[in-house]
């Protein structure tokens, strides 16, 4: 009884007494944790509006309105715009500035809506459920529905910030480069790298290969660069099924196909005596640590994957020793191991090998 009426004094205390501790500093942090979630759900919709791509000029609070349909308070919009950073403003007029042209304009070369929107797609499956994927294991995703509509569309446009830009120049300066004629990018996704190949060589005929659910995206992309004649794609399981043959270069970036050293036996047989393999991975660098990242990688998986993530190649170190000795019996000669610079993440970068076969 007097444990009850103990528990009951001090729920009563807290009716006229103050907190032991003042709740100031609670408050401001759970505003600023609120504060940047708004801004991020600010910025997809304004994206989503085309905001940014009116921005281009100097435009008044009544001209924005005039771009949304509904008559939300335009005015509260038009200051939150002010608070992301990605606007200036002057003589009650907001514009984009450089950041806002280059990567939230539609129109822009660079532009990062598809990373916008993972990130918000992100939030709304597993960290707005966290408590719940915590109790009952991860949200399970389609493989192929996964790669094509959520994680492609993002590597794509995050890879032309920078780090595309930067493998192509590299093997733009291989020797013969202008004189290859076919080449397959492994479990190629978004195509790019194969269509800026194939932009920089005119003999040369590339190949997508990926999952089939993945295809449609590639297509996509060799459409809009007009390309289709030169850019193919053949979807298949690159572990599983034939990836052709008497390739001048076979290149893998960021999927196990270039990552596994049970797979250089098949790279071999697929090259030409002289050609190029060439591996862009993760893993021996070590990116700077995040634990909501980290935590995030755990929070999702496959619904038909059969093996844990703790043994996905992404998280692996890429030149083992054992991945240098299959190379070594596979007859592919390393040329070159360099760093490739990855902007998605600061200061952080993927090994380029590239190894020739003899």
């Amino acid at each position: 009884m007097k444990n009850l009426t103990d528990n009951l004094n001090t729920t009563c205390k807290a009716l006229w007494e103050s907190p032991p501790v003042p709740p100031d500093d609670f408050f401001s942090l759970v505003r600023n944790f609120n504060h940047g979630a708004r801004l991020l759900c600010l910025v997809h919709a304004s994206v989503r509006l085309g905001i940014f791509d009116i921005l281009e000029e100097w435009r008044t609070e009544e001209e924005i309105g005039d771009y949304i349909k509904y008559p939300h308070p335009v005015t509260d919009y038009f200051q939150g715009l002010i608070k992301t950073g990605l606007v200036d403003y002057k003589d009650e007029k907001i514009r984009n500035t450089p950041v806002a042209s280059t990567y939230l304009n539609r129109e822009s070369p660079y532009f990062q809506g598809a990373y916008i929107d993972k990130s918000i797609q992100h939030l709304k499956d597993l960290w707005v459920n966290l408590s719940v994927i915590m109790n009952s294991g991860p949200v399970a995703y389609d493989e192929e529905v996964f790669f094509a509509d959520l994680s492609l569309p993002s590597m794509a446009q995050n890879a032309i910030c920078g780090r595309l830009q930067e493998v192509v120049s590299a093997l733009r300066s291989l020797p013969g480069f202008l004189k290859m004629k076919k080449m397959v990018d492994l479990g190629g996704g978004h195509g790019l790298y194969a269509i800026a190949l194939a932009c920089q060589n005119p003999n040369l005929i590339a190949t997508v290969f990926d999952l089939p659910g993945v295809i449609p995206l590639a297509e996509e992309y060799i459409k809009r660069h007009e390309m289709s004649s030169r850019v193919k794609t053949k979807g298949g399981n690159f572990f599983e099924d034939p990836i052709g043959q008497d390739y001048d270069l076979i290149l893998s970036s960021s999927n196990p196909s270039g990552k596994k050293p049970d797979m250089l036996g098949k790279i071999s047989d697929a090259l030409m005596p002289g050609g190029y393999f060439v591996s862009i991975q993760p893993g021996d660098e070590v990116a700077p640590y995040d634990p909501l990242h980290e935590l995030e990688f755990f929070l999702w998986t496959f619904d038909k994957e059969d093996h844990p993530k703790q043994t996905w190649t992404k998280n692996k170190k890429f030149l083992t020793d054992e991945y240098l000795q299959a190379l070594r019996e596979n007859n592919l000669n390393i040329c070159s191991i360099t760093r490739v610079s990855d902007p998605y993440v600061k200061d952080y970068g993927v090994t380029m090998m590239i190894a020739q076969k003899s």
